[in-house]
């Protein structure tokens, strides 16, 4: 590892190369690199590939005690900062380790904590309706949220999930309109909720926070843009794959799956790989037989990631 300078003002970061580390325990490294980090000390990963499993990882072992910026910077180039956070911390130091804020001043930190609010929501619990004013920016602090769609003949397409320090309702906040999906609670969680008002007038006042929630839309549109390549290309198995690719903790062979992915409806994997109940059924007794994964009743218990890994890249995966 090498110390090098963050891109932020906060402190000097750490920089590993994770793309070099072996497969096998590249994760615990990861965590272990983490783990000896001061409150407050920054872990720089340069990725190829989405960091979903990675992250989720974090989630199921250190949650609350980290904060997540991820950069896609496209063709599979991904930097990753990770700094050491407390779990204890106040609602305007949560806030500034929100991303949009990463170069906010202090001052506009401490107005919008001035505005904010806590509230928890119970899993299944609807936060707002597509098409709904609502007339708050939040951000998640605990639980997962999932955003999804409603087609006209009643089914449910999901989005994709809003982890802890993520931002909800950015759309509907800067330009005014209604919600453009629902947002749900996937599991119990809390949000902290910055009245949409408040938001707008500190990005007049602040530059860096307005470029901030720039850097993040963008952030978006890529994801945007590879989630319909992925419906316009990939087939279905390819889509389950790569879906459950991100609760495949990093081991050889089969391996019990990270936390949440017990709780997955196929009905919500089919959802998540923008297809029907019965094709993603079809598709997980495919990977199944290959030996991907491993069922129970329906539900995925454990998987292979590198046999996961080999559909979602189309190496032995014929369509469904």
């Amino acid at each position: 590892m090498s110390q090098t300078m963050a891109t932020t003002s906060r402190v000097p970061a750490i920089t590993l190369d994770s793309r070099t580390l072996p497969s096998t325990n590249r994760n615990l490294i990861i965590l272990d690199a983490f783990d000896k980090l001061q409150l407050g000390g920054i872990l720089e990963l340069p990725e190829e590939g989405d960091p979903r499993a990675l992250r989720n990882e974090f989630l199921q072992r250190r949650p609350g005690r980290f904060s997540w910026a991820g950069r896609n910077l496209g063709s599979g180039r991904w930097t990753i900062r990770i700094e050491r956070i407390d779990e204890n911390a106040d609602i305007p130091t949560f806030i500034s380790h929100c991303t949009p804020f990463a170069n906010a001043k202090a001052s506009t930190v401490r107005e919008l904590a001035a505005t904010a609010s806590e509230r928890p929501y119970r899993q299944g619990e609807t936060i707002f309706d597509e098409g709904e004013p609502w007339p708050h920016l939040a951000f998640v602090r605990t639980g997962k949220v999932v955003y999804t769609l409603l087609s006209a003949d009643g089914k449910t397409h999901a989005l994709g999930e809003r982890l802890p320090l993520d931002p909800l309702n950015e759309t509907g906040t800067f330009d005014g309109g209604g919600a453009t999906t629902r947002a749900e609670a996937l599991t119990d969680c809390t949000l902290v909720l910055l009245p949409a008002e408040a938001v707008l007038h500190a990005c007049r006042n602040d530059a860096e926070l307005a470029i901030g929630f720039l850097t993040d839309a963008s952030q978006a549109r890529r994801r945007s843009i590879d989630t319909i390549a992925d419906l316009a290309f990939a087939h279905v198995l390819q889509r389950v794959a790569k879906f459950l690719l991100s609760y495949a903790p990093t081991t050889t062979g089969m391996a019990k799956g990270l936390s949440g992915i017990e709780n997955l409806s196929q009905a919500q994997i089919a959802a998540a790989a923008g297809t029907v109940r019965d094709m993603a059924a079809r598709a997980l007794l495919r990977l199944k037989n290959a030996g991907a994964v491993e069922l129970d009743r329906g539900r995925v218990r454990a998987l292979d990631r590198e046999r996961l890994e080999a559909f979602a890249h189309n190496v032995q995966a014929p369509p469904v």
